[in-house]
């Protein structure tokens, strides 16, 4: 056997109890090389008992024989019967056994997948050491795994019922086959493929032995014809297997979604499974829509605890509940504001707020309000916002005067408001914001303009260039434009006031001449995304957009060559390239007339007191005195990087911290810089009655100017002043 085991891969001892050997063939054997034939032995007699000993000695002499073989060679030569092509086991097993004799001694051929062991009776009343090495013999189906393609064999345990359910229903859609469950209950399930067709699977619950649902029998055979189980694909299936598919992309439609399921069954269910399943998907993701609504108090509670200065507060309704006799708290509105955007609005933005409202696009429905400022970089700015059930005056009144008090607004005259022409809009901002300016969109005064009957890309030019008049004269002249082409249009656009969407009547102190309210709608695609939220994860969406906004802005910012801003640079050098065709002319030698009577009108208002002496009246011919300041680097130390000032104001903003200001929202810092030209409050006139002002006092009328607003201003002062002086002798003469 040693000699054998060197050149032999496997060996096997065979002790032949029931003389096998005797009726086999001698080439059926497999034995080393150079080995002698088997000798069959049997007990001496006494004829053969001398030659003995020469048996012995011959076999003593094979075996030397062998030995000096095999130390002469150095290499052996290993075969192995199942890889080697040469020795045709199969043929010869074919060959020369015999399948029809039984001698008595062959098992009953099984299933080479069944494991009896695993299934015998005799292991049912074990100790619970024996039991748990008995679980190691079944085969445990892995859900995360094998349930995206299951397969089935005898003696495989599932956790449960459930589970074993689903492997069936996903073995029926990869496999195109439908599967019809005899048995369906909570103790053993029977599934087959078709009446007379083989595929079958039995499983029972196994709780003594496995603790699950054990396949007790199994026939794995396919032969009928194909299906396609559309209807197994259920909205159920269809959200477990993509939900990682929506969170990657939540705006993910249906006409794509279709297409990957159709890649991935090769089949395509209806489009009701399609909408339900992705939007099963998306509660998965951002919860019940109810439920967060009964989280709005803590969300706020929360907002202003680890957010100091923010503001969150809400409104409830009470409403009569008709399946129950009490009255239920329903949400009306709800505004919520962030301190950090309140104090970058008021510290480095103008006093110019952008106006509007969106739908929510939710089961409950609402109107998202927003205050948008604009920053430095003429870029949006949000400042605040506000829910609301719908558009109308208490709602937008509700959201402006919180957003006045919030920003602890108290003069509102150097504010301007631009907004849509809605006519809640209008009356709200004329009660909470009385002073200030109130721009519309041209777009939308177009839109209105077009529904009225007043269609053309003529007309819609001319709308165009009025609106972007610099100048009452040319504001005179693109109105008469307007008149030729269309009397019907020029009696519609004189019902506008000019100070509402007409540049040449616009306020200079926010130093903004916007024409659209693009800035409130570039806000609300902003936070598309987030509108088709619930309203919970709304809030933290636009929360963290606004974090990670204000940090890109701030990176951007730092890598900005100068001191002014892109945007604005940009402008500026278009102005400057057009400045090169503009040419000087004396205030004496142009328009000598024109220019004459404004001068007598200035000093006839000086003669009866309408204008003060200390205020500035507006000479053209000034302008040409005017020595424009242009700073000297070299002049100011903490401008240069070399300097001592420097360096030091440098060192300083490094190792100061920063310290959060609390505490009351403070002033404007545009509106405090320019306190001195803040305007007056302005009064409002109605379109007829102004307008006719600007002509010398014939036609409908138009709005007055700054300037004549101001002059009326200081006449009803001074009467205001006489008024009270009067009525202090009065009083000083009765005592």
């Amino acid at each position: 056997m040693i000699n054998a085991s060197k050149s032999e891969k496997t060996l096997v001892l065979f002790v032949d109890h029931t003389n096998f050997l005797k009726g086999l063939r001698e080439d059926v054997i497999v034995r080393p090389r150079n080995a002698p034939s088997p000798v069959e032995r049997s007990a001496p007699s006494a004829a053969e008992a001398s030659t003995s000993s020469t048996v012995l000695v011959a076999e003593k002499e094979t075996m030397q024989n062998i030995q000096s073989d095999d130390s002469d060679s150095d290499d052996f030569e290993f075969y192995d019967s199942d890889f080697d092509a040469e020795d045709g086991d199969d043929d010869i097993f074919a060959d020369n056994v015999d399948k029809s004799v039984n001698d008595n001694n062959d098992k009953e051929l099984c299933d080479e997948h069944e494991d009896e062991d695993a299934l015998e009776d005799d292991d049912l009343n074990l100790r619970e050491e024996d039991r748990k090495h008995l679980k190691k013999k079944f085969t445990a189906f892995n859900p995360e795994i094998d349930m995206d393609n299951p397969s089935f064999k005898r003696g495989m345990k599932f956790s449960g019922v459930d589970e074993l359910r689903k492997a069936l229903t996903t073995y029926s859609i990869r496999n195109r086959v439908k599967i019809k469950k005899l048995k369906n209950d909570k103790r053993r399930i029977q599934a087959v493929c078709a009446p007379g067709y083989p595929w079958m699977l039995k499983a029972s619950n196994d709780k003594r032995r496995t603790g699950g649902f054990v396949i007790t029998a199994y026939e794995g055979t396919h032969k009928c014809e194909g299906s396609f189980p559309v209807k197994s694909i259920t909205s159920k299936i269809l959200t477990e297997k993509f939900m990682h598919e929506f969170r990657d992309n939540q705006k993910l439609d249906l006409k794509s979604f279709a297409a990957k399921v159709l890649r991935e069954y090769k089949m395509c269910p209806e489009r009701w499974k399609l909408s339900r399943a992705r939007k099963d998907a998306l509660l998965q993701i951002h919860g019940d829509e109810e439920g967060q609504f009964r989280l709005l108090m803590d969300y706020g509670q929360e907002l202003r605890r680890s957010n100091l200065g923010s503001k969150f507060f809400l409104t409830t309704n009470s409403v009569n509940d008709p399946q129950s006799p009490d009255y239920k708290e329903h949400l009306a509105t709800v505004y919520w504001s962030y301190d950090a955007c309140k104090r970058g609005f008021l510290a480095g933005c103008r006093p110019f707020i952008c106006i509007d409202g969106c739908h929510i696009k939710t089961k409950y429905k609402g109107v998202l309000l927003t205050a948008v400022g604009i920053d430095p970089n003429d870029c949006i700015y949000p400042v605040a916002f506000g829910l609301a059930e719908v558009k109308c005056t208490s709602s937008w009144e509700w959201f402006l005067t919180n957003l006045r008090d919030d920003l602890n607004i108290s003069n509102t005259s150097p504010w301007t408001i631009m907004s849509d022409k809605q006519k809640g809009l209008i009356n709200a901002v004329q009660k909470v914001f009385p002073d200030a300016e109130h721009r519309f969109c041209v777009r939308h005064i177009i839109q209105n303009f077009q529904r009225a009957g007043h269609r053309g890309e003529t007309l819609k030019n001319d709308i165009w260039a009025i609106a972007r008049s610099t100048s009452v004269p040319k504001w005179h002249r693109s109105m008469e434009k307007l008149k030729v082409d269309s009397e019907t249009a020029y009696a519609w656009i004189e019902e506008l006031a000019p100070n509402t969407w007409v540049k040449a009547f616009f306020s200079d102190f926010p130093k903004c001449d916007m024409l659209l309210n693009n800035h409130s709608e570039v806000f609300n695609s902003y936070i598309l995304e987030a509108r088709e939220m619930p309203f919970l994860s709304m809030l933290e969406t636009i929360f963290y957009k606004l974090l990670q906004r204000n940090e890109t802005k701030e990176r951007e910012a730092k890598k900005w060559p100068g001191r002014i801003c892109p945007k604005i640079k940009k402008k500026l050098d278009k102005f400057i390239e057009w400045s090169n065709e503009c040419s000087v002319s004396p205030a004496a030698d142009h328009n000598k007339k024109g220019h004459e009577k404004y001068l007598e009108s200035i000093a006839e208002q000086i003669q009866n007191n309408i204008v003060g002496e200390d205020d500035e009246i507006d000479i053209p011919s000034i302008v040409e005195h005017v020595i424009p300041h242009t700073p000297n680097p070299s002049m100011d130390p903490t401008q240069k990087q070399d300097s001592m000032v420097y360096r030091m104001q440098v060192e300083d903003g490094e190792h100061v911290p920063i310290n959060r200001l609390l505490g009351p929202l403070p002033e404007n810092t545009f509106v405090a810089s320019a306190r001195d030209n803040i305007p007056h409050s302005r009064v409002r006139v109605t379109t007829a009655s102004s307008r006719g002002n600007l002509r010398g006092g014939r036609g409908r009328g138009r709005t007055i100017s700054p300037r004549e607003q101001a002059t009326s201003n200081a006449a009803a002062h001074q009467e205001e002043e006489e008024r009270l002086a009067e009525e202090e002798e009065l009083m000083s003469s009765q005592i």
